[in-house]
C-alpha cells in the first residue's frame, strides 16, 4: 500500500501464458484415465451458472485497517507501504494452513479460512516473508477465491501463497521457496474440518506469544500435510499448474471422491457477522468481500495506534458453578412437602484452593515458545521418519526411481535441520526484537505503539 492501497499484488490463481497441457486431471489423481468421469468434467460457461449472487458491499480502507487491529499489528515496510501482521503466530505458522478447499459453481476452487481474519488476509492481498519477522500480509483492493500457487503430479498436490512484488506480477507462477508450499497427497485435497480457532484464542496471547492449543492441534487438511522437510523433494518432483490446469485438477479431485464440479454459488453478504463460519449454507457460499474506498493513511498516523495486546494469565482449573436455586412456582401458595433432612456426604478429597493466575513474565513466556518450538521439531522429525520408513515398501509418488531413494531421505534430513534453523533465528529474532523495545520504553508510560520501521527489509522469499 505505497501511497494507495491498489499498489500491491493483484491476485488470483496462478496464471500463466503457457499452460501444462501434459499434467492431465487423471495423471494428477490416478483414478479418472479409465471412466466417464473425465467428460463429466466439462465445464459450462461461467455466465449460464450464475457463479456470483448478490452486490458487494463496500467499506473504507481505514475502516478496514482498524478492523484488522484486534487480530494483529500494522507496520511500515519500505518497499510496500503498510503492511500486517497476526499476533504472535508461530515460526512454523504460515498463510493458507488453517481451513479447507471449497468447490464453487463453476468448478473453481474457494479458500475457507479457519482464521478469524482470513477472509482479508487470505482473499486480499500477497505475502512477503522477512527472516527476522516471519510472514507479512501486503493488503490489496482485488479479492480472489483462491490467491495461491498450484503444483502437483500423480497423487501429491501443493498449493502456496501468492509472493508480492512492486510490479503487481510475480517473476514466475510458482516462485515460492520449498519450504512456503504445503503438500498433501491428492485423494485428501477435499479433506474437511471443525475449525477448533477461535477469536478469544488469538485475544489471549499478549507479544510474549505463549500459543493456544489450536496451535499443535492439527485438523483437517493441517493433519493431512507431509513434514515440510520433504518439499524440497516434491518441488522438483511436481510441475506448476496454470489456472486453467488448477480448475481441472480440482474436478478431477471433486469426482474422484464422489463428488460434482457444480458447487454452490458464491452469495455476496454485507457484513462480517453474516458470513458465519463460511461453511455452504442452503446452498450457498457465503462470503464477505467489500469493495474499498478511499486512501490508506500515511505511515505513522495516530488512527493506526496498535492497542496493547492483553496479558497472557496462566491457564487455572475453573471452579465448578454453584447451581441455581430454584424460584418458588408462580400462582399457587401450596407450601412444598417437608423432606427429612439428609446428612451431606463428606467429600474423598479436599478441593484445592483456587490460586488468582498471574501474569507471565517475559522469561517464562519465552522459555514457553522455546518449549513449544522444540516440540514442533520433534513431531516433525518423528513423521519424517515414519514416511521415510514407508518409502522402503512403497514410492513417494507413483513411478519413483528407487534407486534414488538414499539421496532422497539425505536430502531430507538436511532440510530438517535447515527448518529448524531458520524458524530458531526468527523466534530469537523476535525476542531480541522485544527485550530492545522493552528496554528503550519509558519506566513511567508503556508505549502502545510498535516500531515504524521492521528490524530488517523484509524481502521475497529466495529458496534456501
Amino acid at each position: 500500500m505505497t501511497g494507495s492501497i491498489t499498489c500491491a499484488l493483484s491476485v488470483g490463481l496462478a496464471l500463466s501464458a503457457a499452460s501444462t497441457s501434459n499434467l492431465l486431471p487423471a495423471l494428477i489423481t490416478g483414478s479418472l484415465a479409465r471412466s466417464e468421469s473425465a467428460a463429466a468434467m466439462t465445464l459450462q460457461p461461467l455466465a449460464s451458472l450464475q457463479q456470483e449472487i448478490g452486490t458487494r458491499s463496500q467499506t473504507t480502507v481505514q475502516q478496514f485497517m482498524q478492523s484488522l487491529l484486534a487480530y494483529g499489528t500494522w507496520m511500515s515496510h519500505p518497499q510496500f507501504g503498510w503492511v500486517w501482521q497476526p499476533h504472535d503466530v508461530q515460526p512454523w505458522w504460515q498463510p493458507f494452513s488453517v481451513g479447507e478447499w471449497i468447490v464453487t459453481r463453476d468448478g473453481s476452487p474457494y479458500w475457507r479460512s479457519g482464521l478469524p481474519f482470513g477472509w482479508a488476509t487470505e482473499h486480499y492481498g500477497s505475502w512477503t516473508y522477512d527472516e527476522n519477522r516471519g510472514w507479512l500480509w501486503v493488503p490489496s483492493n482485488d479479492w480472489s477465491a483462491a490467491p495461491v500457487s498450484w503444483r502437483a503430479r500423480e497423487g501429491v498436490i501443493g498449493w502456496a501463497p501468492r509472493i508480492a512484488t512492486t510490479a503487481n506480477t510475480q517473476p514466475s507462477d510458482c516462485p515460492q521457496p520449498s519450504w512456503a508450499w504445503l503438500f498433501i497427497a491428492s485423494n485428501r485435497l477435499m479433506t474437511t474440518s471443525n475449525f477448533a480457532v477461535a477469536e478469544q484464542d488469538l485475544m489471549s496471547r499478549d507479544t510474549h506469544g505463549t500459543w493456544g492449543s489450536w496451535a499443535h492441534e492439527s485438523d483437517g487438511l493441517a493433519a493431512a500435510r507431509m513434514p515440510e522437510p520433504r518439499n524440497a523433494n516434491l518441488l522438483e518432483a511436481t510441475q506448476c499448474l496454470s489456472a486453467a490446469d488448477a480448475k481441472s485438477m480440482f474436478g478431477a479431485a471433486v469426482l474422484a471422491r464422489g463428488g460434482t464440479t457444480n458447487g454452490p454459488p458464491i452469495s455476496w453478504v454485507l457484513r462480517r457477522s453474516e458470513m458465519g463460519s463460511g461453511r455452504v449454507l442452503n446452498g450457498r457460499l457465503p462470503v464477505y468481500a467489500p469493495i474499498f474506498t478511499g486512501s490508506p493513511p500515511p505511515p505513522g498516523d495516530r488512527l493506526l495506534v496498535n492497542p496493547p495486546a492483553p496479558t497472557v494469565q496462566r491457564a487455572m482449573p475453573l471452579t465448578r458453578a454453584q447451581p441455581i436455586p430454584r424460584s418458588a412456582p408462580r400462582g399457587t401458595n401450596t407450601p412444598a412437602t417437608p423432606r427429612p433432612s439428609v446428612q451431606p456426604v463428606p467429600p474423598a478429597l479436599r478441593t484445592p484452593a483456587v490460586v488468582p493466575a498471574t501474569p507471565l513474565t517475559p522469561y517464562e513466556a519465552f522459555t514457553y515458545q522455546q518449549e513449544a518450538l522444540d516440540e514442533h521439531h520433534a513431531s516433525q522429525f518423528e513423521a519424517l521418519r515414519k514416511l521415510q520408513a514407508a518409502d522402503d515398501t512403497a514410492p513417494p509418488y507413483p513411478g519413483f526411481d528407487m534407486s534414488k531413494l538414499p539421496a532422497w531421505k539425505q536430502r531430507e534430513m538436511r532440510e530438517m535441520q535447515r527448518m529448524a534453523a531458520r524458524q530458531r533465528k526468527l523466534l530469537d529474532a523476535r525476542q531480541s526484537a522485544y527485550n530492545e523495545s522493552d528496554a528503550s520504553a519509558p519506566v513511567t508510560e508503556p508505549t502502545s505503539t510498535p516500531t515504524s520501521t521492521p528490524s530488517s527489509t523484509p524481502e521475497s522469499p529466495a529458496k534456501p
